[in-house]
Protein backbone atom coordinates (compact mmCIF):
# COMPACT_ATOMS: atom_id res chain seq x y z
CA UNK A 1 0.00 0.00 0.00
CA UNK A 2 1.24 3.26 -1.01
CA UNK A 3 0.55 5.93 1.63
CA UNK A 4 -0.71 9.12 0.78
CA UNK A 5 0.40 12.62 1.75
CA UNK A 6 -1.98 14.03 3.08
CA UNK A 7 -3.44 11.14 5.49
CA UNK A 8 -1.46 9.18 8.02
CA UNK A 9 -1.54 5.16 7.14
CA UNK A 10 -3.82 4.72 9.57
CA UNK A 11 -6.12 6.51 8.31
CA UNK A 12 -6.53 5.20 4.61
CA UNK A 13 -8.52 2.37 3.63
CA UNK A 14 -7.32 -1.04 3.93
CA UNK A 15 -6.95 -3.15 0.53
CA UNK A 16 -9.58 -5.04 -0.79
CA UNK A 17 -8.45 -8.56 0.54
CA UNK A 18 -10.30 -9.84 -2.49
CA UNK A 19 -8.56 -8.34 -5.17
CA UNK A 20 -5.86 -10.62 -5.61
CA UNK A 21 -7.87 -13.66 -5.25
CA UNK A 22 -10.18 -12.06 -7.95
CA UNK A 23 -7.60 -11.24 -10.61
CA UNK A 24 -8.38 -13.45 -13.56
CA UNK A 25 -4.70 -12.94 -14.54
CA UNK A 26 -3.74 -15.89 -12.19
CA UNK A 27 -0.15 -16.16 -12.48
CA UNK A 28 0.84 -20.09 -11.65
CA UNK A 29 4.26 -19.34 -9.57
CA UNK A 30 2.69 -16.79 -6.71
CA UNK A 31 1.42 -19.21 -4.30
CA UNK A 32 2.89 -17.64 -1.65
CA UNK A 33 1.28 -14.39 -2.24
CA UNK A 34 -2.31 -16.07 -2.70
CA UNK A 35 -1.60 -17.89 0.89
CA UNK A 36 -1.12 -15.15 2.45
CA UNK A 37 -4.17 -13.25 0.38
CA UNK A 38 -6.17 -16.31 1.90
CA UNK A 39 -4.60 -16.10 5.37
CA UNK A 40 -5.62 -12.61 5.27
CA UNK A 41 -9.45 -13.64 4.25
CA UNK A 42 -9.81 -15.83 7.17
CA UNK A 43 -8.45 -13.20 9.64
CA UNK A 44 -10.76 -10.62 8.19
CA UNK A 45 -13.71 -12.87 8.33
CA UNK A 46 -12.87 -14.26 11.94
CA UNK A 47 -12.62 -10.94 13.02
CA UNK A 48 -16.18 -10.19 12.01
CA UNK A 49 -17.58 -13.14 13.25
CA UNK A 50 -16.14 -11.73 16.68
CA UNK A 51 -17.42 -8.54 16.33
CA UNK A 52 -20.79 -10.72 16.05
CA UNK A 53 -20.99 -8.92 12.21
CA UNK A 54 -22.51 -12.13 10.99
CA UNK A 55 -23.79 -10.92 7.44
CA UNK A 56 -20.89 -9.54 6.60
CA UNK A 57 -18.64 -12.84 7.74
CA UNK A 58 -21.40 -14.95 5.70
CA UNK A 59 -20.96 -12.67 2.67
CA UNK A 60 -17.32 -12.08 2.44
CA UNK A 61 -16.58 -15.69 3.31
CA UNK A 62 -18.94 -16.74 0.97
CA UNK A 63 -17.20 -14.56 -1.89
CA UNK A 64 -13.94 -15.70 -0.81
CA UNK A 65 -14.98 -19.67 -1.42
CA UNK A 66 -15.85 -18.80 -4.98
CA UNK A 67 -12.96 -16.97 -5.80
CA UNK A 68 -10.55 -19.44 -4.06
CA UNK A 69 -12.36 -22.15 -6.44
CA UNK A 70 -11.64 -20.45 -9.00
CA UNK A 71 -8.04 -19.28 -8.74
CA UNK A 72 -6.08 -21.67 -6.25
CA UNK A 73 -6.38 -24.81 -8.31
CA UNK A 74 -4.27 -22.49 -11.40
CA UNK A 75 -1.28 -21.95 -8.98
CA UNK A 76 1.84 -24.49 -9.84
CA UNK A 77 1.32 -25.71 -5.72
CA UNK A 78 -2.13 -24.85 -4.87
CA UNK A 79 -1.19 -26.62 -1.51
CA UNK A 80 -0.84 -24.21 1.00
CA UNK A 81 -3.18 -21.36 -0.26
CA UNK A 82 -5.91 -24.36 -0.04
CA UNK A 83 -4.67 -25.83 3.46
CA UNK A 84 -5.77 -22.33 4.50
CA UNK A 85 -8.88 -21.97 2.34
CA UNK A 86 -10.23 -24.68 4.25
CA UNK A 87 -10.57 -22.53 7.66
CA UNK A 88 -13.38 -20.59 5.74
CA UNK A 89 -15.46 -23.50 5.20
CA UNK A 90 -16.49 -23.43 9.52
CA UNK A 91 -16.37 -19.88 9.72
CA UNK A 92 -18.67 -19.58 6.67
CA UNK A 93 -21.02 -22.58 8.33
CA UNK A 94 -21.06 -20.40 11.68
CA UNK A 95 -21.76 -17.55 9.90
CA UNK A 96 -24.56 -19.06 7.58
CA UNK A 97 -26.20 -20.04 10.97
CA UNK A 98 -26.25 -16.76 13.07
CA UNK A 99 -26.94 -14.15 10.25
CA UNK A 100 -30.24 -15.21 9.40
CA UNK A 101 -30.10 -17.35 6.35
CA UNK A 102 -32.74 -19.74 5.79
CA UNK A 103 -32.48 -22.88 6.05
CA UNK A 104 -33.76 -23.36 2.64
CA UNK A 105 -30.92 -20.72 1.27
CA UNK A 106 -27.95 -22.52 2.91
CA UNK A 107 -29.04 -25.71 1.17
CA UNK A 108 -29.96 -24.16 -2.11
CA UNK A 109 -26.56 -22.21 -2.16
CA UNK A 110 -24.46 -25.20 -0.95
CA UNK A 111 -25.61 -27.68 -3.55
CA UNK A 112 -25.31 -25.28 -6.23
CA UNK A 113 -21.66 -24.88 -5.30
CA UNK A 114 -21.02 -28.56 -4.64
CA UNK A 115 -22.94 -29.16 -8.37
CA UNK A 116 -20.74 -26.22 -9.99
CA UNK A 117 -17.68 -28.21 -9.26
CA UNK A 118 -16.62 -26.55 -5.58
CA UNK A 119 -13.36 -28.10 -4.91
CA UNK A 120 -11.08 -25.23 -3.02
CA UNK A 121 -12.12 -25.69 -0.11
CA UNK A 122 -14.07 -28.30 -0.08
CA UNK A 123 -18.12 -28.07 0.95
CA UNK A 124 -20.31 -30.50 2.62
CA UNK A 125 -23.29 -30.75 3.91
CA UNK A 126 -22.00 -31.96 7.28
CA UNK A 127 -20.26 -29.10 7.68
CA UNK A 128 -22.98 -26.79 7.27
CA UNK A 129 -24.92 -29.24 9.67
CA UNK A 130 -26.18 -26.19 12.44
CA UNK A 131 -26.63 -23.71 9.12
CA UNK A 132 -28.56 -26.47 7.22
CA UNK A 133 -30.55 -27.76 10.39
CA UNK A 134 -33.66 -30.06 9.86
CA UNK A 135 -35.73 -28.27 7.20
CA UNK A 136 -32.35 -27.02 4.92
CA UNK A 137 -30.99 -31.14 5.78
CA UNK A 138 -33.85 -32.40 4.30
CA UNK A 139 -34.36 -29.63 1.26
CA UNK A 140 -30.52 -30.54 0.48
CA UNK A 141 -31.06 -34.44 0.79
CA UNK A 142 -34.03 -33.80 -1.67
CA UNK A 143 -32.62 -31.92 -3.91
CA UNK A 144 -29.90 -34.31 -4.35
CA UNK A 145 -32.29 -36.96 -4.61
CA UNK A 146 -33.94 -34.72 -7.29
CA UNK A 147 -30.49 -34.07 -8.93
CA UNK A 148 -29.88 -37.46 -8.99
CA UNK A 149 -32.82 -38.57 -11.34
CA UNK A 150 -31.25 -35.96 -13.67
CA UNK A 151 -27.76 -36.18 -13.46
CA UNK A 152 -26.54 -39.44 -11.24
CA UNK A 153 -22.51 -38.80 -12.11
CA UNK A 154 -22.93 -35.33 -10.01
CA UNK A 155 -25.25 -36.50 -7.68
CA UNK A 156 -23.05 -39.54 -6.42
CA UNK A 157 -19.82 -37.39 -6.22
CA UNK A 158 -21.80 -34.84 -4.42
CA UNK A 159 -23.06 -37.83 -1.61
CA UNK A 160 -20.34 -38.02 0.42
CA UNK A 161 -22.10 -36.99 3.78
Amino acid sequence: MTSSPDLPDDLLPDADPLALLADPGVVPDRAEEYTAAVRDLVREVEALSGLEEWASAEALARRAIVLIDRTVPLLADPDAPAAEAAALVPLHALACARSGLGPDEVARWLLTAQANGQEVPALSAGAYAEALGPEGAAGYTASLAALHDLDPGTAARLDTD
